[in-house]
């Protein structure tokens, strides 16, 4: 495994964080050992033109596309873009049962990665616009938020 770089503000040190919070959550769906459990990680994901998650797993039969952000702040903000690819890529990633023809796609979640305090895992709605944030829990105060630029969009189109 390669040196983790000095610098926390360095764009290097902020990947290498990122990539070893992906790295943990494969190994934990995998270390699981079971039939219908698995992970693979998504190399470049939110680069390039396709949208594709940061890890596709199956856990226990179920399709799942996640989205990882670690972050030492006491927040996680997944953006409108990031959403928008996110859900994209699950609308897009159909897959077909040869027998029934059923429909299944992956969910979208976001784990968020609070550095050495906790993961939280969030999932997206298939018709969320807008962007997410994820607070640490610190008792009942804990939980999703909508930014305050969608909640004023969202004020304003309920007028």
């Amino acid at each position: 495994m390669p040196k983790k770089p000095k610098n926390p503000s360095s764009p290097r040190y902020k990947a290498r964080i990122g990539y070893e919070g992906e790295y943990y959550l494969i190994r934990k769906f995998n270390s699981k050992g079971e039939p219908g459990t698995y992970a693979i990680r998504t190399p470049g994901s939110g680069s390039g033109k396709i949208p594709k998650p940061d890890i596709i797993a199956v856990d226990s039969g179920e399709l799942l596309a996640i989205e990882v952000k670690s972050s030492n702040k006491p927040y996680v903000v997944l953006n409108a873009a990031q959403v928008k690819r996110l859900l994209d890529f699950c609308n897009s990633f159909v897959i077909r049962c040869p027998h029934c023809g059923a429909e299944i796609r992956p969910k979208p979640i976001l784990a968020a990665r609070f550095l050495g305090k906790e993961w939280r895992f969030v999932e997206i709605p298939m018709d969320w616009e807008g962007s997410i944030i994820v607070k640490r829990s610190s008792g009942a105060s804990g939980g999703v938020q909508l930014s305050s630029q969608d909640r004023e969009d969202e004020e304003e189109s309920s007028r």
